[in-house]
């Protein structure tokens, strides 16, 4: 399908859903849905909707009348879905279910953003079809949601992925925290046995649109093309923003002591997302440094 007319954009102000709805603004008419913090596009609408309240959702599903809903809001926040499980469940269960449901019966095509935290992170290099393991009450959420989607869903997306880059709130990725303590001269500690396979939210959107256009469906896995471990990527990002390397000092995770147990390593293998959308990846440091060369469009 061509990239589509009217896009739907869940989460508008979080990290992913803000990025997300500049990008389609651009190519579509774009509305973003937002819970709390009001937020204004240039070339979108923005609506305050509360997710959780389907007959509301519903009626305004039928208004907008999108081609394509692209579900991002979530409660991300590991220890306080612990601490909260049910309104985790409402949130990360109830609500992405209810979407999948509703996009089913009005004909639009549902794009859910799950996370590899299903995975619990003994192995690494995960495909699609690896069984799952979740550690903790989110990542049980995002499964569960998983599921569901897909029993009543057949022609929903799946994407699974570790992203990063700006936000309007300045604090809702990986990047921006390391920016924020290097700016203050703070030390940062990174783990050097906690792996992953970032990718940035420009290099995601523009995956979404090849996605978008192969008709895509199923679980799809997105990110960088190699692993690196925290302490690598916060030793790149000090690298490709001039910053001084001395502050990076390296941690394990057993220092820490983490109240919740999160997996250690949640690099994804995206072989099928090569074949299905092309040679699309690159590596950590390229990412980043494509990334780092264009400003930041929630600075103040």
């Amino acid at each position: 399908m061509p990239i589509p007319k009217n896009v739907l954009i869940t989460g508008a102000s979080g990290l992913l859903g803000s990025n997300l709805v500049r990008h389609y603004a651009t190519k579509s008419n774009c509305t973003g849905w937002y819970r709390t913090n009001s937020i204004s596009f240039e070339g979108a609408k923005t609506e305050q909707i509360e997710l959780t309240e389907q007959p509301s959702v519903a009626a305004a599903l039928q208004r907008i009348k999108p081609e394509v809903i692209i579900h991002c809001a979530s409660a991300s926040d590991v220890d306080w879905n612990e601490n909260h499980p049910t309104l985790s469940k409402a949130i990360n269960e109830d609500v992405p279910k209810f979407l999948a449901q509703k996009s089913m019966e009005l004909g639009m095509k549902f794009i859910f953003i799950s996370s590899p935290f299903i995975f619990d992170g003994t192995a690494g290099n995960y495909r699609e079809v690896d069984p799952p393991g979740p550690l903790n009450t989110y990542a049980r959420g995002k499964l569960n949601a998983e599921q569901y989607i897909l029993d009543c869903n057949p022609n929903a997306l799946i994407i699974r992925a570790c992203f990063y880059g700006y936000s309007p709130s300045g604090n809702h990725s990986l990047l921006e925290w390391i920016i924020g303590r290097a700016n203050r001269n703070q030390d940062l500690p990174g783990f050097t046995d906690s792996y992953f396979s970032p990718i940035n939210v420009y290099d995601l959107a523009e995956a979404l649109d090849k996605a978008i256009l192969a008709k895509a469906k199923g679980i799809l896995h997105l990110g960088s093309i190699d692993t690196v471990s925290k302490y690598k990527f916060i030793q790149m990002v000090l690298h490709s923003y001039r910053y001084k390397a001395d502050l990076l000092k390296p941690t394990s995770v057993d220092e820490v002591g983490l109240s919740v147990s999160r997996p250690r390593d949640t690099s994804l293998n995206i072989s099928l997302s090569q074949e299905i959308l092309g040679k699309h990846a690159h590596t950590v440091i390229n990412g980043l440094h494509r990334f780092a060369a264009k400003p930041n469009p929630f600075a103040r």
